[in-house]
Order: C-alpha cells, then sequence, then structure tokens
C-alpha cells in the first residue's frame, strides 16, 4: 500500500458522497484496515440484525452491488439494497460477511499511518483543506488513536444524505457471493 493509493481511495469517496465528514473519511479507513470484524457479536445476532435491516430497506437497481473501500482493493462494501435485487434471503450474504470477519485482522499501525496521510491532505493547500478543519481532523484522530482506534457510525449528515447499508466484505467473498447470485462481479 503507498500512500498515492490511500489518496485515491479518500479522494473516490470524497467525490462519490460529497458531504462526507471526517467521520465519514475515518469510518472508510477503519473499515479498509479492520475489515467487519468488529460488527460479528455472534451468527444468530448478526443474522437478527441484517434480517432487520433487509426489511427497511427497498431493493434498488441505481445502487452498485459491490464498492471499493481498500488501497488495494482487497475489501468492499457490499450494498444491501443491490443484493435484494438478485435474493431476498440474506444468509449468503451473512455468511460471506462471517467469513470475511474470519479473514482480516486489522493493524493498529495501518490505521495510524492511513489516518496520518489523511491528516497530510488537510493541510494547508491540499485538496481536503477547505472542508475539513486540520484541527479538527487532529483532534479526531488523537481521541480515536487514545481510544485504540474504535469503530465509528456514519455522520449524521452521511446517513440522512445516503442511507448507507452494506456489509464489509473481503473480495474473495464478494466475488464468490456474486458467482452464488450469477452476477458480474463489478467494482466501483
Amino acid at each position: 500500500m503507498t500512500d498515492e493509493q490511500v489518496i485515491d481511495l479518500i479522494h473516490t469517496h470524497r467525490a462519490r458522497y460529497a458531504g462526507m465528514e471526517i467521520a465519514d473519511v475515518y469510518k472508510l479507513l477503519h473499515q479498509a484496515t479492520f475489515g467487519p470484524g468488529h460488527l460479528i457479536k455472534g451468527r444468530k445476532a448478526a443474522l437478527e440484525w441484517l434480517e432487520e435491516e433487509a426489511v427497511r430497506r427497498e431493493p434498488n437497481p441505481q445502487e452498485p452491488l459491490v464498492e471499493n473501500i481498500h488501497p488495494t482493493g482487497e475489501i468492499v462494501r457490499f450494498h444491501i439494497r443491490a443484493y435484494l435485487m438478485h435474493r431476498t434471503d440474506v444468509n449468503w450474504l451473512l455468511d460471506a460477511f462471517i467469513r470475511s470477519a474470519a479473514q482480516v485482522e486489522g493493524d493498529p499501525e495501518t490505521m495510524a499511518l492511513r489516518w496520518q496521510v489523511f491528516v497530510d491532505l488537510c493541510q494547508p493547500g491540499n485538496r481536503c483543506a477547505d472542508d475539513m478543519p486540520l484541527r479538527e481532523v487532529r483532534l479526531f484522530g488523537r481521541a480515536r488513536a487514545a481510544e485504540h482506534w474504535p469503530a465509528v457510525h456514519h455522520s449524521p449528515y452521511f446517513q440522512r444524505a445516503y442511507v448507507p447499508s452494506y456489509r464489509v466484505l473481503t473480495r474473495h467473498e464478494a466475488e464468490t457471493l456474486c458467482q452464488k447470485l450469477k452476477v458480474p462481479f463489478e467494482v466501483v
């Protein structure tokens, strides 16, 4: 992974989600580093949570099925509304999610390095400086580092504007799931 790959990932997501806030960039980098592991409390609870979320979502052909969230493409978001276009039973998605969680081991040092790339992007004169105040970015990062880089929710704005609904998978699990669904594996 190079700094340039992290920069490209951040810029790609900021272009796609114009209202991204500091917490959303953090969540992107956290998911790229730690994968989905923080969400698994047990299969039964994960299934109930996924089923409840799927019931509240309408299938959406406009939403991409697979979205890259990793500097080298190894981790993706698998969007539930797009999944529901192909299958209403969520067990395949849950299984891929659980296997993905078992395969990804996050590294706090990698998270710190990726966060520093973002901090550097927020320096005066750089691309994120206009709408991501450097002082706030630094404070946010220091607080999360002191907490050992915990998972966070999307910002309230992001949740209202984009209504995110996905599961984080490894690329391999996403490819395998697309094969089972008999749909092309296309990553945005």
